[in-house]
């Protein structure tokens, strides 16, 4: 009987290909954090809007 090896497909992906830090200008960062004081809306749900963590808006 001949012997049968399993090979998964593996898919290589490289850091390189995507930027590590995003880099925001100033007008866009006060916008985010005053978003984040504005009338009932929490700082955790204004980061997931923004895709960026919560304990950068949070002292």
């Amino acid at each position: 009987m001949a012997a049968h090896t399993f090979r998964p497909e593996i898919e290589v992906l490289f850091a390189a290909d995507v930027p590590r830090r995003r880099h925001w200008d100033d007008a866009d960062k006060i916008r985010i954090v005053e978003e984040s004081f504005l009338g009932h809306r929490q700082a955790s749900a204004t980061a997931r809007r923004h895709g960026v963590s919560r304990s950068l808006l949070t002292i």
